[in-house]
């Protein structure tokens, strides 16, 4: 945990007392970002103290501190506030640590100009629609950026999104089907459109060398059905998924890992004397290239 005790704090943003909440923002310092596997990505509403509280804890790759959708209006001032204050107290960063900004003309300039002074990783930029729209970002910030892909423009054009600083894609499969006028009953494992969406987005993202992560399952009591989700995704070649709950993420941790060990022995017993057979499977240059690449 990051405070002790939160109550103050809990009471500045039910009373959204703006003067107070900047009082705690300590001077930004500079930390070493890292950059993780990418299995979970979980979303913390910048507005919910308690959960805040626990960033340095919480067992996500990504930890997306969230002030769009899933924040009240009332509440995207003291939201973006509270996140810097607890952005401004960390001792280190050790999973990835993604800021979800408001529109860029809802409110998401004014999140980067804010918040651009504090260590974490990347800003998350939702409702993009064309390049330009990245390009203007990045005169406003060094961070990293991450795209929700979640509009038709986006969707379409992806392979167009090319830029140094362009390191994730989230596919934001509600607001997409939304946008394109598709009910959200076409969202089922077996569907063979949403497999087309999926593939889609990944196989073009990793085109242009960019980590596809999936979408959050809203249905965070079906256990099950999140599993399901996870293991077409992770078929999909998706390096993860959004989560809204830690049960959540431990699944996702859990399906996306690769058996690093057994890829260990691959590449060692390869190196050392060619091609070989093992457990039924020849193992020849191209299945030896591929676990070189996972390691």
């Amino acid at each position: 945990m990051i405070f002790k005790d939160i109550s103050k704090l809990q009471e500045i943003v039910e009373k959204n007392d703006i003067k107070n909440a900047l009082k705690f923002i300590k001077p930004p310092k500079k930390l070493n970002t890292i950059k993780t596997k990418r299995r979970s990505a979980l979303m913390v509403s910048g507005h919910q103290v308690k959960h805040l509280n626990k960033i340095d804890e919480l067992p996500a790759d990504i930890i997306i501190l969230n002030l769009e959708d899933g924040v009240p209006k009332e509440k995207k001032e003291i939201a973006r506030i509270m996140i810097g204050v607890f952005l401004s107290h960390l001792e280190e960063l050790n999973k990835e640590i993604v800021i979800r900004i408001n529109s860029l003309n809802e409110g998401g300039i004014e999140d980067i100009k804010f918040l651009e002074k504090f260590s974490f990783n990347a800003f998350r930029i939702p409702k993009i629609k064309t390049l330009e729209e990245i390009d203007n970002i990045f005169i406003l910030t060094e961070k990293q950026i991450h795209l929700s892909i979640e509009t038709k423009e986006a969707f379409f054009n992806l392979k167009n999104f090319i830029h140094p600083k362009l390191d994730a894609f989230y596919i934001g499969i509600y607001d997409l089907l939304n946008d394109l006028k598709i009910s959200h009953s076409i969202i089922k494992t077996e569907n063979p459109l949403i497999h087309k969406i999926l593939s889609d987005f990944s196989m073009t993202s990793r085109y242009i060398n960019i980590d596809p992560i999936g979408f959050v399952y809203q249905h965070y009591k079906d256990i099950e059905g999140f599993k399901n989700w996870c293991l077409l995704q992770k078929n999909l070649a998706l390096t993860g998924v959004g989560c809204i709950t830690p049960t959540q993420v431990e699944i996702a941790n859990k399906i996306f890992s690769e058996d690093i060990e057994f890829a260990k022995a691959i590449v060692k017993r390869f190196e050392q004397e060619g091609p070989f057979t093992i457990d039924g499977l020849y193992v020849d240059e191209p299945i030896y290239k591929n676990y070189k690449q996972l390691l």
